[in-house]
C-alpha cells in the first residue's frame, strides 16, 4: 500500500509541476483601426503561471505600449479546476498599413500573429470635434436583401469626464435587433484626446422596401474634478442624439425560395463521430455531429440539413441546438445536429456527402458548403439479431475508462489536493479584491426566446405565401421548440395543446391530413393566415410578459 501511495503521489507532483495542457493565446479588440486610435492586446497563458511575463519586446516594432496590466483567475466548477493568467496591453501604432502582432512565447507555449490593418486618419469628424462631447453615427450598407444582416454603429466621442453613461433602447416594424458589441478606446482628433464608446448592433429587415433607423439618446452626467478634496462633483446633465438612417431592403432574388434563403458572409460545416477508427460494429450506435455556422446570421435563420436516407442503418435524431454569438463582424449562429447511426448488418456502408447552398452577400451570388461523404466497414456483433426500436443515448465524444485501483487512488488524490488549492487562491482573491469596477453603458435587451420566435415567424409566413406547406410544418415544430424551450413539441397537435388553442388545433389537423392524406380524392383546405394570425397573437402576448423598460429614469428630473 505504500509503495502505491508513493507511485500516485509521484505522479500527481509530475502532473502539476509539467503543465502539458497549458497554452498561450492572443487576442485584440479589433483588428481595423486608425493611426490616431488605441488597441486592445489581451494575452493569455491557460495554466498556472509562474512569476514572470512574456518578451513582449517584438511588439514595439510597430506597436507603442501605453500600459500593460496581469491578472490572475483561479475557478472550481463542477469538480474541475481552471486556471489563467491574461496580460492587458494597451498599443498605439506607429504607423499606418498592415502591422503584425507577432508570436509570443511563454513557458514553451506560442500565441498566434495577428494582422492588424492601420488606416489614415479620419478627418470626418473635425466638423464636431470642437465640442466636447459628440456622436458619429454609420451603417456598413445602403441596400441590403431581405433578412440579411445590416451593422448599425453609434461611437461616443467626449473629452470631459462623464459618468451614468446610457443609450435609450430603439424599435424598427418588421426588423430584428440585437446589440453585438460595445467597447472603449481613445483618439486624439485635430490635437485634443477623446474618450470613445462604440456600440453596435445587428439589424434584419423583415420586409421589402426602406428600413427606418431612428434615432436613439445617449444621457450622461458631467462632472468635474474641482469640488472639495479633488473629488469629482457632479455637473450638468448630458444629451445628445443619433442620426437617423436609411436602409432599402430588397427582395430574394427571383430564382431563389425562401427554403434556400440563408444570407451570410461565411458559412462553415464542422462534423465529428464518436468513433474515428472507420470501423463500426452491427447493431451498435456511433453518433454524428454536424456544426452549422454562419456569419452574419442567427442560429434560428440556418436551414436544418437533408435527411440522411439508408436502408442499411437505423436512424436516431437529435433535438437540434441553436446557439447565438455576437462578434466585431456581426452575429455568428451556430446550428448544430446529432445523430446516432445503427447499422442493421456487416458489411460496407456510405454516409453521403451534405451539401448547403447560401447567399454569399459579400459576393452576391449563391455558393455551397460541403461535406465529403464517408465510408465505414461494418463488422458482425453480437446484438445484430437484438437491434432495438428505441433510440441510443446521443454522445458526442468517447469516454474513456480504466478499472485500475491505482488510476482511481490517483484521481482521488488529485480532487484532493485541487481543493485545497482552490481555497487558499480563494481567500487570495477576496483579500485582493478591492478594485474600481468601470461604468457600463445601459442597453435594454430583449428576451432571446422572443427574438427568435419571431425570426421563425417570418419564415412561416413566407413559405406558407409560396404555399411550402411541408417546409411550413417543419418551421411550426422549430417556432415551437424557441417559445416553449423546456418541453419542445414532437408533433403539431402538441404545440396546440401547449398553446391552449383548440381552434388552432383544427386548423393543424387540417395541415397534416393535407399534407400526408391517401389517394381519396378529398381535398383539405389551410387556413394559413389563421394559423399565423394566431402564432403573432401569442407571440405579442409572450412579449408584453418580458416587457422592459425602455430609458432609464432621468437622474434629475427636467
Amino acid at each position: 500500500m505504500n509503495r502505491v501511495f508513493k507511485n500516485t503521489t509521484l505522479i500527481l507532483l509530475l502532473l502539476v509541476a509539467i503543465p502539458s495542457w497549458a497554452s498561450l493565446s492572443s487576442t485584440v479588440d479589433r483588428t481595423q483601426i486608425e493611426t490616431n486610435e488605441t488597441l486592445q492586446l489581451t494575452v493569455r497563458y491557460s495554466g498556472k503561471a509562474p512569476s514572470g511575463d512574456p518578451d513582449f519586446s517584438a511588439i514595439e516594432r510597430d506597436f507603442s505600449m501605453a500600459s500593460n496590466s496581469r491578472q490572475q483567475q483561479y475557478s472550481w466548477v463542477n469538480g474541475e479546476s481552471t486556471s489563467y493568467t491574461d496580460w492587458k496591453i494597451l498599443l498605439i501604432p506607429k504607423r499606418q498599413g498592415k502591422l503584425t502582432i507577432p508570436s509570443l512565447n511563454f513557458m514553451g507555449s506560442r500565441s498566434q500573429a495577428i494582422g492588424i490593418n492601420v488606416r489614415p486618419a479620419n478627418t470626418s469628424a473635425s466638423t464636431s470635434s470642437g465640442q466636447p462631447v459628440f456622436i458619429e453615427t454609420t451603417v456598413d450598407k445602403d441596400m441590403a436583401f431581405i433578412q440579411e444582416q445590416v451593422i448599425l454603429t453609434h461611437r461616443l466621442h467626449y473629452s470631459v469626464p462623464l459618468q451614468d453613461i446610457s443609450i435609450s433602447e430603439f424599435e424598427i416594424p418588421d426588423a430584428i435587433i440585437q446589440q453585438i458589441s460595445e467597447e472603449r478606446f481613445n483618439k486624439r482628433i485635430n490635437d485634443k484626446n477623446y474618450s470613445i464608446i462604440e456600440i453596435k448592433f445587428a439589424l434584419f429587415g423583415q420586409s421589402v422596401g426602406k428600413l427606418q433607423i431612428p434615432s436613439q439618446r445617449f444621457t450622461a452626467i458631467e462632472t468635474s474634478n474641482s469640488g472639495l478634496g479633488g473629488f469629482f462633483s457632479r455637473g450638468n446633465r448630458v444629451i445628445r442624439l443619433t442620426e437617423e438612417k436609411t436602409v432599402n431592403i430588397a427582395p430574394i432574388p427571383a430564382h431563389l425560395s425562401a427554403s434556400q434563403w440563408m444570407p451570410s458572409s461565411q458559412v462553415r460545416l464542422e462534423q465529428s463521430w464518436s468513433d474515428n477508427s472507420g470501423t463500426l460494429t452491427a447493431g451498435e450506435p456511433i453518433t454524428r455531429t454536424i456544426n452549422i455556422s454562419a456569419l452574419g446570421l442567427t442560429a434560428a435563420q440556418i436551414q436544418p440539413l437533408p435527411s440522411l436516407e439508408n436502408s442499411q442503418l437505423k436512424l436516431y435524431p437529435d433535438q437540434p441546438s441553436l446557439e447565438d454569438k455576437q462578434t466585431n463582424r456581426g452575429m455568428l449562429g451556430v446550428r448544430t445536429e446529432s445523430l446516432a447511426i445503427v447499422p442493421n448488418k456487416a458489411g460496407q456502408i456510405s454516409i453521403p456527402a451534405i451539401e448547403i447552398e447560401w447567399w454569399d452577400t459579400v459576393n452576391n451570388r449563391m455558393q455551397t458548403s460541403r461535406l465529403p461523404s464517408k465510408t465505414f466497414n461494418v463488422v458482425a456483433g453480437n446484438k445484430v439479431n437484438q437491434i432495438s426500436d428505441q433510440p441510443p443515448t446521443i454522445n458526442s465524444s468517447i469516454v474513456m475508462s480504466s478499472d485500475s485501483n491505482n488510476n482511481g487512488e490517483i484521481a482521488t488524490i488529485t480532487r484532493w489536493s485541487l481543493g485545497l488549492n482552490a481555497l487558499l487562491i480563494a481567500l487570495l482573491v477576496g483579500l485582493f479584491y478591492w478594485r474600481k469596477t468601470p461604468v457600463s453603458v445601459t442597453v435594454p435587451k430583449t428576451p432571446k426566446s422572443v427574438i427568435t420566435a419571431k425570426q421563425q415567424l417570418k419564415k412561416i409566413e413566407q413559405l406558407a405565401a409560396n404555399n411550402q406547406l411541408a417546409e411550413m410544418r417543419d418551421s411550426l415544430l422549430h417556432w415551437g421548440a424557441e417559445v416553449f424551450p423546456q418541453q419542445p413539441p414532437r408533433s403539431l397537435n402538441q404545440l396546440a395543446d401547449l398553446m391552449e388553442n383548440s381552434e388552432l388545433k383544427q386548423q393543424f389537423s387540417q395541415l397534416d391530413q393535407s399534407l400526408f392524406k391517401a389517394d381519396s380524392g378529398t381535398d383539405f383546405e389551410v387556413d394559413s393566415k389563421s394559423i399565423i394570425k394566431a402564432l403573432k397573437q401569442f407571440v405579442s402576448i409572450k412579449t408584453t410578459s418580458h416587457k422592459v423598460r425602455k430609458e432609464l429614469k432621468p437622474l434629475y428630473p427636467e
